[in-house]
C-alpha cells in the first residue's frame, strides 16, 4: 500500500471530509488533497499529521507495503551482540581514560 492510499485510510478513521482536516492543520484544502493524491509530501505536513495522528506508526505510514526485489529485506533472526559484556566494559574504560587524557591539565 502506498503513503497516499496509507493516508486516505488514516484521514477516514477521524474525519468524513477532507475540508475538515485541511481546516484543522490550518491549511489549504487544495494542498492538503494534492498530498493525499500523491504529491509528495513537506516535512511541516508530516510533523502535522503526526500531531493530529499520535497512534500511528510513523515506519507503516512512510514505508511501501509492497517492497520490490531492489528493496532491502531484514531477515527474521534475532539481532546479537557482537561483544560479551566483559568486553563492552573494557571499551568503556578504554575510552574513559583517553577522555581522561584530553582533559586540560591545571
Amino acid at each position: 500500500m502506498k503513503f497516499e492510499d496509507k493516508l486516505k485510510q488514516l484521514i477516514k478513521t477521524k474525519y468524513t471530509r477532507l475540508r475538515d482536516l485541511a481546516e484543522k492543520l490550518d491549511m489549504n484544502y487544495s494542498q492538503l488533497s494534492q498530498y493525499v493524491n500523491g504529491k509528495k509530501i513537506s516535512i511541516e505536513f508530516l510533523l502535522k499529521i503526526i500531531q493530529e495522528f499520535p497512534e500511528v506508526d510513523l515506519n507503516w505510514l512512510l514505508r511501501d507495503n509492497d517492497l520490490g526485489t531492489d528493496s532491502v529485506k531484514e531477515s527474521d533472526e534475532t539481532y546479537r551482540a557482537v561483544l560479551n559484556n566483559e568486553q563492552i566494559i573494557d571499551k568503556i574504560e578504554v575510552l574513559i581514560n583517553d577522555l581522561k587524557n584530553q582533559l586540560p591539565k591545571d
